[in-house]
């Protein structure tokens, strides 16, 4: 067996417990690659793994993911960061749960992803760009609100006046999408979510979408507009340009130790704003 550890190099316990964690499996005589995602992006050391372990917040989880998903490798999330929605082990269980899913414990845990083509009003059409998490079109000036209509299949369904426009997973539900006011939606769901951010007076806060929904984002906007997916570098938009998002044939999977029902149990606890 082969396990990627992946670090986030920024944060010192994350740095100090990768090297414990990949000792540790040593000793196990596990084969163990130790770096951070760019160096996974840039070899070919992640191909041949059995399991990617990725220790930080959801951040340094989505990058692993887009390792894991090259390779089809589960990814087991420990958390560390300020977010954590997608980790189930801590620091304190991480050992129990290792020794638990490498005898053979635990479960797979798949996830739909989504991907957006980007076409520009000119005929340029850019390459489908995958995301586990969200997709977005926003404003590139601050003080300036964009209008995007959507089209749901081949149906208008509004034209929001808003900070920018959102399609997201059942997994980012719990991210950028439930800070902008959408429904959380259990992470195993292939539905999709459509979520306005800072909507003026619209009457569609919010839309639950089937798994197979096609998504039209359209700016009618002269002011600059911009597309990310999952917090990656964006591209440009103006007047004119769409994004069509769908679900993804790709999936990332988790390595998982506890049941199904550990999300529900914990939501509580990780919604809670502490003062």
């Amino acid at each position: 067996m082969k396990v990627a550890v992946v670090y986030n190099p920024l944060s010192a316990e994350s740095t100090r417990l990768s090297a414990h964690v990949a000792d540790w499996l040593r000793t196990r005589y596990i084969d163990v690659w130790r770096g951070v995602s760019h160096e996974g992006r840039g070899s070919g050391a992640l191909e041949c793994s059995d399991l990617i372990v990725a220790l930080g917040g959801d951040g340094t989880v989505l990058r692993a993911a887009r390792l894991a998903i090259r390779c089809d490798v589960p990814v087991l999330p420990v958390a560390l960061g300020h977010l954590n929605f997608m980790a189930e082990l801590t620091p304190e269980t991480l050992y129990n749960g290792l020794d638990t899913f490498l005898n053979g414990g635990g479960w797979l845990d798949k996830r739909t992803m989504i991907e957006a083509t980007v076409r520009h009003r000119d005929g340029e059409t850019h390459a489908a760009v995958v995301a586990l998490n969200e997709v977005l079109v926003a404003r590139g000036e601050i003080n300036r609100v964009l209008v995007v209509d959507v089209e749901v299949y081949d149906a208008h369904v509004t034209t929001y006046h808003a900070d920018g426009v959102l399609v997201a997973t059942a997994t980012g539900s719990t991210a950028y999408a439930l800070a902008s006011g959408g429904p959380i939606i259990d992470p195993r769901s292939q539905a999709l979510v459509l979520v306005p951010v800072a909507a003026h007076l619209t009457t569609i806060p919010s839309l639950v979408l089937h798994e197979d929904a096609q998504v039209t984002l359209t700016v009618r906007s002269r002011h600059p507009a911009a597309f990310a997916a999952d917090g990656r570098e964006p591209i440009a938009l103006h007047d004119g340009d769409t994004v069509v998002v769908r679900r993804s044939q790709q999936t990332c999977t988790f390595a998982r130790v506890y049941p199904p029902s550990t999300f529900y149990a914990r939501l509580p606890q990780r919604l809670r704003r502490d003062p």
